[in-house]
C-alpha cells in the first residue's frame, strides 16, 4: 500500500493525469486498441501507450473517473498492475512528493498477483490458456483415434477452450472502437471453419494463434527486462562527503554539486567530475570499451561505470533522472516507441484495407449461395480464403 501526505484533494473538473501499469501489452495493435478505447471516453484528452514500459498515461479533464478508465482497459483483456496520479501544474493541489493524491485502493500495487510480468511464462494467463488449449487439442486427437464418433465434438470443445477468451476480447475491442482487431478476424475464421466442417483445422488454428500470442508476450517481456537491467547498473547508495564526514545515502537523492567518494571496485553512482584521485575507470557498461580508461582530476565519469584501483572524490554534475544511464534508457524507449514513416503508412493503409477485404470476403461467402444457388460450404470456404489475405 502506498501512503502519501495529502494537503487537499483535487477538485472534480480540474485537469488530471493518470499513469497505469498494464500487463499483457505485447505489440502495436495492443496500443491501438487501448488508445481507441480510451479516446472514446468523455473527458479524456491525450493517451500515451508505451508497450515496452508497460504503461498507459491518460490526461483527462477530471470528470472521467479513474475506475472507469481502468475498467475500460481491463475489459480489453489486460491487467492493471499499478495506478498513479501525476501532478498537473496549476491544477488542483499536490502532495508533498509532487503527485496528486489518490485513494488507497487506486494506488495499491498488484505486481505480486498471479500473471504478473515477473512470473514464468507458464504461470501467466496467456501461458495457462495456451497450455489448456494444447492439452484439449491433444485429448481430442486421442479421443478421435479411439472413439471416432466423438472426434468432431472433441475438437469443437478444444477449439472453444481457446476461442471463448479470444472472442470476448474481440467483442470488447469492437465495442471500444476497434471492430477489425486480430482477435475478431481469428474468431470469424474459426467459426467459418466449423461451419464448413473443418473442426479439427479450426481447433489447430486457434491453438497456433495462442502460441503466437504467447511468444510475442515472452519476447516483449524480455525486451522490457533488458531495458530495466540498464537501471540496475547504477548502485543504490552513494558515499556523500559533507562537513568533513562521509555517510551513505540513496544515490537517487544526490543533488547536483554534491561531493561523493568512490572506493576502488565500486560502481560510480552519478555523473560527475573528478576533484581528486586517479584511477582506471571501466566504462564498458556505457561505452562498450573493454580497456579501462585512466582518469584523474577534471576527468569526467559516468554513472554505472566501475572505479578501478584508486579512491576518487567526485562532484556530481547530473541528477539521477538525468544521468548517462537514465538518458540511455530514455533514448532506447523513445526509439522503440517511435514509428518509422513506413509503419505509419501501413497503419493508415490498414484502416481501409482490412475492412475492405472483410466486406469483399463476406460478399463472396454470402451472395452466390443466396442469389445464384451456390453451395454454402464451398463459398464460405472461398470467403475465408479471401479473408486470410489480411
Amino acid at each position: 500500500m502506498i501512503s502519501q501526505t495529502t494537503k487537499s484533494l483535487p477538485m472534480a473538473g480540474t485537469p488530471r493525469s493518470l499513469r497505469l501499469g498494464v500487463e499483457g501489452m505485447d505489440c502495436a495493435s495492443c496500443a491501438t486498441k487501448i488508445e481507441n478505447a480510451l479516446q472514446r471516453m468523455p473527458g479524456v484528452g491525450d493517451v500515451t501507450v508505451s508497450v515496452h514500459r508497460g504503461t498507459v498515461t491518460v490526461s483527462h479533464d477530471g470528470k472521467a473517473e479513474n475506475e472507469k478508465i481502468q475498467n475500460q482497459i481491463s475489459d480489453l483483456g489486460y491487467r492493471i498492475t499499478r495506478v498513479e496520479e501525476i501532478a498537473v501544474k496549476g491544477a488542483g493541489h499536490e502532495t508533498d512528493d509532487g503527485t496528486l493524491p489518490a485513494s488507497d485502493d487506486q494506488l495499491h500495487s498488484h505486481t505480486d498477483e498471479p500473471g504478473s510480468s515477473n512470473q514464468a511464462w507458464w504461470r501467466t494467463r496467456k501461458g495457462m490458456l495456451t497450455i489448456a488449449c494444447g492439452l484439449a487439442l491433444a485429448s481430442a486427437f486421442l479421443l478421435g483415434k479411439f472413439f471416432p464418433a466423438t472426434e468432431r465434438w472433441a475438437f469443437l470443445f478444444a477449439m472453444m477452450v481457446g476461442l471463448v477468451p479470444i472472442a470476448k476480447r474481440a467483442l470488447s475491442a469492437a465495442r471500444a472502437g476497434t471492430p477489425f482487431s486480430i482477435e475478431m478476424l481469428m474468431s470469424v475464421a474459426a467459426v467459418g471453419a466449423v461451419i464448413i466442417g473443418a473442426t479439427e483445422e479450426a481447433a489447430t488454428v486457434v491453438f497456433l494463434f495462442l502460441i503466437g500470442e504467447l511468444l510475442e508476450g515472452v519476447a516483449a517481456s524480455r525486451a522490457r527486462a533488458s531495458i530495466q537491467d540498464l537501471t540496475k547498473l547504477v548502485p543504490k547508495t552513494a558515499r556523500l562527503e559533507e562537513n568533513g564526514l562521509v555517510r551513505e545515502m540513496q544515490a537517487d537523492s544526490l543533488s547536483v554539486g554534491a561531493i561523493i567518494q568512490i572506493r576502488p571496485g565500486d560502481r560510480i553512482p552519478a555523473d560527475g567530475v573528478i576533484l581528486s584521485g586517479e584511477s582506471g575507470i571501466d566504462e564498458a557498461p556505457v561505452t562498450g570499451e573493454s580497456t579501462p580508461v585512466r582518469k584523474g582530476p577534471e576527468g569526467i565519469v559516468f554513472a554505472g561505470t566501475v572505479n578501478g584501483d584508486g579512491l576518487l572524490r567526485v562532484r556530481v554534475t547530473a541528477a539521477a533522472s538525468d544521468n548517462t544511464i537514465a538518458r540511455v534508457v530514455r533514448l532506447v524507449e523513445e526509439a522503440q516507441e517511435s514509428k518509422a514513416p513506413t509503419e505509419r503508412f501501413i497503419d493508415r493503409f490498414s484502416r481501409y484495407y482490412t475492412p475492405g477485404v472483410v466486406v469483399v470476403a463476406a460478399l463472396i461467402a454470402v451472395v452466390p449461395p443466396l442469389l445464384f444457388g451456390g453451395v454454402w460450404s464451398n463459398w464460405i470456404y472461398k470467403g475465408l480464403k479471401i479473408a486470410f489475405l489480411i
